[in-house]
């Protein structure tokens, strides 16, 4: 079986073979960015780690903190603060993505130290989530 098959034709089925490959791993990774292959964005919604997709956290990230930019407007005690800011982010607790609480705790510790002088430590943002 096998000396039917010349080097060459090995080797071509080889680098097919790997382009394949390769081009798959492309599109479900980095999600086809090319407009050639517009078709396939939405291929893939979910990562191999059950994670969401980068984008997508930060999509929401940015509507949380659009949701939370108002809240700083007027606030000189902290508690105030706190409790104002707990109520919209109680809606987001479970989520568990990395990177997804990191964005908004870094929002609101630059935010309330800018707008409010207000200085929140790890606890009190960590407590924002309860």
């Amino acid at each position: 079986m096998f000396s039917s098959i010349s080097w060459q034709q090995y080797c071509i089925f080889l680098l097919i073979a790997n382009a394949i490959y390769y081009l798959f791993i492309w599109i479900v990774f980095y999600k086809a960015k090319l407009p050639v292959l517009s078709g396939v964005r939405n291929f893939r919604n979910v990562s191999l780690n059950g994670e969401d997709q980068p984008d997508e956290i930060m999509t929401t990230a940015q509507h949380v903190i659009a949701e939370l930019r108002p809240l700083f407007n007027g606030k000189t005690n902290k508690n105030e603060l706190l409790f104002a800011l707990q109520a919209p982010l109680k809606k987001y607790a479970d989520w568990q993505e990395s990177g997804f609480r990191d964005l908004i705790n870094q929002f609101v510790a630059a935010e309330s130290e800018t707008l409010c002088s207000i200085r929140l430590r790890e606890d009190d943002l960590r407590a924002l989530w309860t």
